[in-house]
């Protein structure tokens, strides 16, 4: 999917036809990135509400698209984040988005409701449940199931039934797509192997300024006292006790879903958060969704990491083969330049003794004779290392010249056919 180029008439005519969130999957991008490239090339674009008012049959308006003087405004390239996503991905994103259409749509809740505690829980929570159900809550009222066997849960006393039946909600969901979730003692793993991800469920935490109480501004003051009678009698402290902290980390029974980051490309969506008018527990389909999204570009990426790390081994083969053949036509030339040297001794040898024989005395001295012998001594065992045979048996020792060449270069796959 190349880069798309528009004018800012046609982005006009594209963000007033549909809902920004259906223009920006066109797209490729979020509805986020869309309204900011609209306020760059100054596009005007509909109002909150629009589309529910539209549909309603109320009465809406229009903003009119102005012309602008500015001719950068005028050319607008988009590039979508779905151009990086290897095609496996794309293609679970579809599915997931038709999944999501023939869903019905979940009424949104914008507050929290009581929530009945769970009784056939799902094995792959009950132990986590069991640890959070049966904790004694710690001076900040938090309760915690980590551990081995344990989904690494820590979450506020009043938050345990809710955080036990989103876990559950997650885990039949998943369950329903035929994959597991598994504890790991810090957080949840959803495998399909050799692949998987991690994900956990955090409480948001605020951290306030500390309201002290009647009895602690009175242990205040009592310290403070203490602390001017120590200094009157010479007794100095730099650690100054306090009665009560400077702040209170409160939990907001405020849930997240985050998947760990495993640096896929393409920013797929990691995590999922209560809003001020959706809650989790209505986006259980959309976060295994996009659990299952993340999965696959996991694969993608080990896939793509293989393939690189096969084309390196291959490349490493090659190299490595090109310099035995170089060293190995090193050793040809060595091999055949020693014959030919032996060739040419041979020659020198034999015409040597020709014209020796023609002038040899009648009686020669036992040197020459002596000498005459060696001379022909080598000369007989250069002619024998000379021999077809000789060469061959040199040639079988060194494997110079194998039937089978294991040093040649791999024929290409595609010129293999």
């Amino acid at each position: 999917m190349p880069p798309q180029e528009l004018t800012r008439h046609a982005m006009y005519d594209l963000v007033w036809s549909r809902p920004m969130r259906k223009v920006a999957e066109e797209l490729g991008i979020s509805d986020v990135a869309l309204k900011k490239i609209c306020d760059k090339h100054r596009v005007p674009t509909p109002p909150r509400g629009y589309w529910a008012k539209k549909e309603a049959g109320k009465p809406v308006r229009e903003v009119r698209l102005h012309e602008t003087a500015d001719p950068q405004d005028e050319h607008i390239v988009i590039h979508g984040s779905r151009n990086l996503l290897a095609p496996e991905i794309r293609q679970v994103l579809d599915q997931e988005r038709e999944r999501r259409k023939a869903r019905p749509k979940p009424q949104p809740r914008t507050q929290a409701i009581p929530v009945a505690p769970v009784e056939d829980i799902h094995p792959s929570v009950a132990a986590t449940a069991r640890a959070l159900r049966k904790a004694n809550p710690d001076k900040d009222d938090v309760v915690r199931a980590t551990g081995q066997g344990h989904c690494g849960i820590e979450v506020g006393a009043s938050s345990v039934e809710r955080a036990i039946a989103l876990l559950d909600g997650i885990a039949r969901a998943l369950e329903a797509r035929s994959l597991s979730m598994a504890p790991t003692g810090r957080s949840m793993r959803v495998s399909v192997p050799p692949d998987a991800v991690t994900f956990s469920l955090t409480e948001q935490v605020e951290k306030r300024n500390h309201t002290p109480t009647m009895e602690e501004l009175a242990k205040e003051d009592h310290l403070r006292k203490k602390q001017e009678r120590d200094s009157l009698r010479g007794i100095w402290s730099f650690n100054r006790e306090r009665a009560y902290p400077e702040f209170d980390f409160i939990r907001t029974g405020q849930f997240t879903i985050q998947i760990a980051d495993e640096y896929v490309r393409g920013g797929l969506r990691r995590n999922w958060k209560d809003g001020k008018h959706q809650k989790l527990e209505n986006l259980t389909n959309e976060i295994v969704g996009g659990i299952l999204t993340y999965l696959s570009g996991v694969k993608a990426r080990r896939e793509e990491n293989e393939r690189w790390k096969r084309e390196w081994q291959r490349r490493q083969h090659l190299e490595a083969l090109a310099r035995a053949r170089e060293e190995r036509e090193t050793r040809r030339r060595e091999f055949v330049k020693r014959f030919v040297a032996l060739s040419t001794e041979a020659d020198e040898l034999r015409s040597f003794l020709a014209r020796l024989h023609e002038r040899m005395p009648s009686s020669p001295s036992g040197d020459l004779v002596r000498m005459t012998d060696w001379v022909e001594t080598r000369l007989q065992r250069l002619e024998g290392e000379l021999t077809a045979e000789g060469i061959s048996a040199a040639l079988a020792e060194r494997k110079l010249f194998p039937e089978v060449d294991d040093l040649a270069a791999p024929v290409p796959e595609e010129d293999s056919n």
